[in-house]
């Protein structure tokens, strides 16, 4: 009831929206500008327009001061967004010329219909795959559409239908190049040839037919994502629902009507009630917290509506291995989260572990335990974790050196695979991308931070390094995060540097670790010091100096904090962006159309978070943003509820979808979720 009396004041509405738009624009104004979205910054700039004017003519300050400001931001994205995308067009006179059989132009085929492939395809200029341009561009993929998504928890539920969240591939590649709805069963890099195969059975006049055909490529792109991991939990793949497709989705929209359907029949006794109108939902990342919460308000506000006799027997229950849900989320926010859940009577599993899904219950061990437990169950749907597709391992297996690890290719910064002589190239969930190491630099930061020539480096000259170096590399930058640079920021400094001086052996990164949180923690700070307040041994000197080998081993143990990037939608995104970009400024023939190929000095991608967004259920959701221990890094309740459906409205990718979605979104608040098996 307090939403809806919020809900009736519209100026106090559209003043928050334009303050949470004016905060996203802010966000994407730290990017490159070849991130932002034209079609988003648009739309949000119209939304303050009209609310100016009626800010003006009803003399509401907030109003016009929030809107004006998110007016001023998006403008501002705007004009960086078109001012620089005419210097990544390259326009048909710059183009390498094209036999008239079309042998010079540069044959790329995309596998994939996913974040990353139809990010690369968006992103490319027509003007590079028409008549004599210079590519020659194939899509492949057993899905004729893109999927956003972000929004499959709601389709699941019933909040958004399944044709609001997909866009046709054809209506992205019809001036680009070629679509053939197959799956490619295998790639030979040697031969550079892809074997596809339509994906479903055909019957003709000469009956059931298999078409197989092969395409030749000059650069291919691997953006086939990955699939489900079941972690070799046994019963997972044959008693488990999953979503991670709108055919998941669809037929978990269908299981839960059938179990209350079921549910309400005479005859059905409690013990059956009760197993049947109980979901578990075994993960506590964004997709398992989503899928709860949508659940929760699919039963809450419609279920029990059309069924109130079985408003004591349904359970919603989230399994996971973390003492909170969200934990990638900032603390706070996870915090919240978990409270959240547990004032909407969901109940939380918690520091566990899944030993088997059962027919009827999923076998659980907590943490410390001896004797596992069982948690019934009438629908279990697994959302934690991903695994390598079928044909990223057919793949390492004839490219060795692009083994990284369990899930994915091994790239170089540009996006190459390794081991594919800079021919195929890796996107989202199929790519883990080598991030620049600053221990190959240790000499020349140690000479730029050396200014006196003394061949040593004070604490406040390393800070003074770090910080600079801090642009480039990552790794440094959560390092002095971690370091908690302020007011100690030199004792703290000086505490790391102690240690390197002390350490015989490797400091590995979980020391560096260790040592900012011994830092940061009072308690450990009175224990270091004597009965007279003076310091023991173990307290850093401020005046400890590094030689050019324990500046290099210091640098060695921040580098051990690189990450893989998260395989989340955000990544894929700008992955597919970059490789359009490089391959528009960097990829073509030579003259006697003898090498293809990106040169070593192309620019390297770069992976800006722009932030994470969380839907948490009764209309509330978490927000997070890359601003860390700022008072605009963390958000949570119903206004960022409201901020979540607009940005995964505004983010879809056609206007037509954008209608369909908020569309779908007003329905559901007026007149509720169809609860039809339609």
């Amino acid at each position: 009831m307090a939403l809806l009396a919020r809900l009736r004041q519209p100026y106090q509405l559209a003043t928050a929206a334009g303050g949470c738009f004016a905060l996203a624009g802010l966000s994407d104004s730290q990017r490159d500008a070849q991130y932002i979205s034209p079609n988003m910054a648009a739309a949000l700039f119209l939304f303050s327009a009209v609310q100016l004017r009626v800010g003006w003519r009803n003399s509401q300050k907030w109003l016009l001061a929030t809107n004006t400001c998110n007016a001023a931001v998006q403008a501002y994205n705007l004009r960086r967004h078109w001012k620089a995308k005419s210097q990544w067009t390259v326009s048909d006179r710059d183009a390498p010329p094209a036999d008239s059989d079309g042998r010079a132009r540069v044959r790329v085929v995309v596998l994939g219909s996913g974040w990353g492939a139809m990010s690369f395809l968006r992103s490319l200029s027509p003007s590079l795959a028409q008549g004599d341009a210079p590519f020659d561009v194939t899509l492949v993929s057993p899905r004729n559409y893109f999927l956003y998504t972000p929004l499959l928890a709601a389709t699941a539920s019933g909040s958004v239908e399944a044709r609001s969240v997909v866009d046709p591939v054809r209506s992205h590649i019809t001036d680009k190049g070629n679509y053939y709805e197959a799956e490619c069963t295998d790639i030979d890099p040697e031969r550079k040839v892809v074997t596809c195969r339509y994906p479903k059975a055909y019957r003709g006049a000469e009956g059931e037919k298999e078409r197989v055909f092969q395409l030749s490529y000059d650069m291919l792109v691997v953006a086939v994502g990955s699939v489900v991991n079941t972690f070799g939990v046994p019963g997972v793949q044959e008693n488990a629902f999953f979503l991670k497709t709108a055919e998941h989705a669809r037929t978990l929209r269908q299981r839960v009507n059938e179990a209350f359907e079921l549910a309400s029949l005479p005859g059905t006794t409690a013990a059956e009630r009760k197993k049947l109108l109980s979901f578990v939902v075994v993960g506590g990342g964004p997709t398992g917290v989503e899928l709860a919460a949508e659940l929760h308000d699919l039963v809450s506000d419609d279920m029990l509506r059309y069924f109130p006799k079985l408003s004591n027997d349904w359970a919603i229950r989230l399994v996971d291995t973390h003492d909170h849900i969200l934990s990638m989320f900032d603390r706070q926010i996870a915090t919240y989260a978990t409270q959240q859940f547990r004032r909407n009577g969901i109940d939380l599993v918690l520091n566990c572990r899944v030993k088997a899904v059962e027919p009827d219950a999923v076998v659980v061990q907590l943490n410390g335990a001896d004797v596992p437990s069982r948690v019934e169950y009438g629908t279990c749907i697994w959302t934690t974790g991903i695994a390598m597709h079928p044909l990223v391992q057919s793949l390492i297996s004839k490219l060795p050196e692009a083994r990284e690890h369990w899930k994915s290719l091994r790239c170089n910064p540009t996006l190459a695979v390794h081991g594919s002589g800079g021919t195929i190239y890796a996107l989202g969930d199929a790519a883990t991308v080598e991030q620049a190491r600053v221990l190959q630099h240790a000499e020349e930061l140690f000479k730029a931070g050396d200014s006196n020539s003394d061949g040593l480096l004070s604490c406040v000259e390393v800070m003074a390094v770090l910080k600079k170096a801090q642009k480039t590399y990552p790794q440094i930058a959560e390092f002095a995060h971690r370091m908690q640079c302020g007011p100690d920021a030199v004792d703290n400094m000086a505490q790391f540097m102690n240690q390197v001086l002390r350490a015989k052996s490797k400091v590995s990164y979980d020391n560096v670790i260790a040592t900012a949180d011994w830092i940061s923690s009072d308690d450990d700070e009175e224990s270091a010091a004597g009965d007279d307040g003076g310091q023991t041994d173990s307290t850093p000197a401020a005046g400890s100096m590094l030689t050019l080998q324990q500046f290099s081993q210091q640098l060695a143990a921040i580098d051990n904090s690189l990450r893989s990037l998260p395989a989340t939608a955000q990544v894929a995104h700008q992955q597919g962006e970059y490789l359009a970009r490089l391959f528009q400024n960097h990829v073509g023939r030579t003259p006697d159309s003898s090498r293809i190929g990106v040169p070593s000095d192309a620019p390297s991608f770069h992976y800006v978070h722009l932030g994470s967004l969380a839907y948490i259920g009764a209309d509330k959701a978490v927000m997070e943003l890359p601003y860390k221990n700022t008072p605009v890094s963390a958000f949570k309740g119903w206004l960022m509820g409201f901020a979540w459906k607009g940005a995964e409205t505004f983010m879809q990718t056609s206007v037509k979808n954008m209608y369909l979605v908020s569309r779908d979104l007003m329905k559901t608040k007026v007149f509720g979720r169809d609860v039809s098996d339609v």
